[in-house]
């Protein structure tokens, strides 16, 4: 009964004293959004069991880079199903690195959904390889917005949504209001509420803000007058019918470009 007792007794001496240590590494694998992680059977499954006990060992790096290069031999495959797999549980494990989420997306959003909206080997038919593409952006956006999640002042991770909603899925209000967001986050490129003011203006029945947004950024200097600006405010001040005395901007040559051509 004594050493019964005495077990008993250094077993909650122990527990009292690893229970501080616990609680600060809880508040700092929160601060770090790892709690916010889902290590699932999805993630065990892609790790095997050795590796999962790695991953939640602290070696949650490393196995995220293993499970890395595997996404890479998926992709080499083209087993695109496999390679999202992959890539989810690699974000998983490391939330807050930008990066992973970035390239995630790029992946899935560009380089599947490109090859399979040309595999005519594998869909004969144009609009199911359409259908499948489109699937595959959409799993790019998930996979911004869940990095967005992690990293919420991520202003590059805002610029790819945009981009993705701009030029892939050409939702130019959602890309509007992302670029937005991308160009008040720390670090924001100056490109970026020059971008905000592109896609507004390919929104019907929104040009006047647009107009606006572009004409405020034309009024800075000559640092934000990139040709891709003064064709959109020449555009706009002719759609608009703007005055000509209250134009910001006239042409100076007959032969400059119409169409803006590069978002920049």
């Amino acid at each position: 009964m004594k050493k019964v007792l005495l077990l008993l007794g250094i077993m909650l001496a122990f527990g009292a004293l690893k229970a501080p240590a616990e609680h600060a590494l809880l508040l700092r694998q929160r601060a770090l959004g790892f709690q916010m992680a889902r290590l699932n059977l999805n993630v065990r499954a892609q790790l095997g069991q050795t590796g999962f006990v790695a991953a939640l060992s602290g070696f949650r790096a490393l196995m995220a880079d293993i499970l890395w290069i595997r996404a890479g031999v998926a992709f080499d495959q083209m087993a695109w199903p496999r390679m999202q797999l992959l890539l989810h549980s690699a974000t998983q494990l490391q939330p807050k690195a930008e990066l992973f989420w970035e390239m995630a997306h790029f992946h899935m959003a560009y380089d599947a959904a490109t090859a399979v909206r040309s595999d005519e080997k594998r869909e004969p038919l144009a609009a199911l390889r359409r259908k499948a593409e489109v699937e595959y952006m959409r799993i790019g956006e998930v996979f911004l917005k869940d990095g967005l999640t992690f990293n919420p002042e991520s202003s590059r991770l805002w610029e790819r949504l945009g981009t993705l909603y701009g030029n892939r899925l050409h939702d130019h209000s959602a890309a509007a209001e992302a670029f937005l967001k991308a160009s008040q986050k720390p670090n924001a490129m100056t490109y970026l509420r020059r971008f905000v003011g592109y896609e507004l203006a390919q929104i019907p029945g929104r040009e006047r803000e647009a107009y606006e947004v572009l004409r405020k950024l034309y009024l800075e200097g000559d640092a934000q007058r990139l040709p891709n600006l003064l064709r959109y405010v020449s555009q706009l001040e002719q759609k608009l019918a703007v005055p000509t005395a209250e134009r910001v901007y006239i042409p100076r040559t007959a032969d400059e470009p119409a169409q803006p051509q590069f978002n920049r």
